[in-house]
């Protein structure tokens, strides 16, 4: 395996068991390519590789970072870029598998060089957002940024608050600075390959894992465990955490919660999947529903194998 291959899809399509048959098909390492995943302490929430994946095969980024720190694109670049090489040097393919759109962009486009965060502003922007709503301040990002506020959904709050945080310290928009980004000079090619479900059967698949999550693996423990301490706001981002946070409180039975989880679920299910199909250069492969992970992973390498010139992940 010469190229670099991704591996990304919508949550609960079922990356990580297959990535895993890929791995070991290929003779490669996995490097998570996810954003919740990173994080010790939300092994169920964040629905990180098992010990017996990991055991299977060698895996990287995954539960490094402690929940009460905050970890952005630029951190995960500057750790998955040298994780890639030495992998390389090893003579193994790394194979980066995840749903977070946006680190796998900046890997291979390279990363927007706009100034760090500022936590006086970013803290009233947050403020703003909470008291206003995610679509008010996307409103005035369409006035300041019309190309920014295009590519971020109006849902997607962190990206608004991070956009509007990049004006209000340079004057310059989001855009601007994404404009001079130079694309990571890989010397391997890197294949993307996406997954994907029937809708009906993917959002079944996202209802049974919150039902599975509460019932049989402890998360409501795990989240009990994690408020003890104080978050930083990028673990806050994590599914499933204000919900049982709201539960815990008493402020919503558990079947409300299990329902409205679901649902958030499902949305952010569907917002990945406009990310990745807006996406050049990815070859889609449709699972059939009771299709298991070690015939979804032949499927994958004979995508890799008819791949004459292999796309660069954009």
């Amino acid at each position: 395996m010469t190229q670099i291959v991704a591996l990304v899809g919508p949550t609960a399509v079922g990356k990580s068991a297959i990535a895993v048959e890929v791995a070991r098909l290929l003779g490669a390492e996995i490097i998570s390519c996810d954003s919740m995943q990173i994080y010790r302490g939300m092994r169920v929430l964040s629905q990180a590789p098992t010990h017996a994946q990991q055991a299977q095969v060698p895996h990287h980024l995954v539960e490094f970072v402690e929940p009460t720190e905050s970890f952005s694109v630029a951190d995960y670049c500057g750790k998955a870029a040298p994780t890639i090489e030495r992998i390389l040097a090893r003579g193994k393919g790394p194979l980066l598998v995840g749903g977070t759109g946006l680190y796998l962009k900046a890997l291979a486009q390279g990363l927007c060089h706009a100034p760090p965060a500022d936590p006086r502003i970013r803290e009233q922007l947050w403020h703003e957002c909470q008291g206003r709503g995610s679509a008010t301040l996307h409103y005035r990002l369409r006035g300041i940024d019309a190309t920014a506020a295009s590519r971020i959904h109006p849902n997607d709050a962190r990206r608004i608050v991070r956009a509007l945080e990049v004006y209000a310290l340079t004057g310059k928009p989001l855009s601007t600075w994404w404009a001079q980004t130079n694309a990571q000079p890989w010397s391997q090619p890197m294949v993307m390959i996406g997954l994907t479900r029937e809708r009906a059967e993917l959002y079944e698949r996202i209802n049974q894992r919150v039902v599975h999550m509460i019932y049989e693996e402890a998360v409501i423990n795990e989240v009990r465990a994690l408020l003890r301490v104080p978050l930083s706001q990028s673990a806050r981002h994590i599914h499933g955490l204000a919900d049982l946070e709201s539960y815990l409180a008493g402020e919503r039975s558990l079947k409300e919660t299990i329902t409205v989880w679901q649902q958030r679920v499902r949305h952010y299910a569907r917002r990945q999947l406009t990310w990745f199909r807006q996406t050049p250069g990815i070859q889609w492969l449709q699972l059939a529903a009771h299709e298991p992970p070690w015939e979804s992973a032949e499927r994958v390498r004979d995508v890799l194998r008819r791949s004459r010139q292999p796309l660069l992940a954009v």
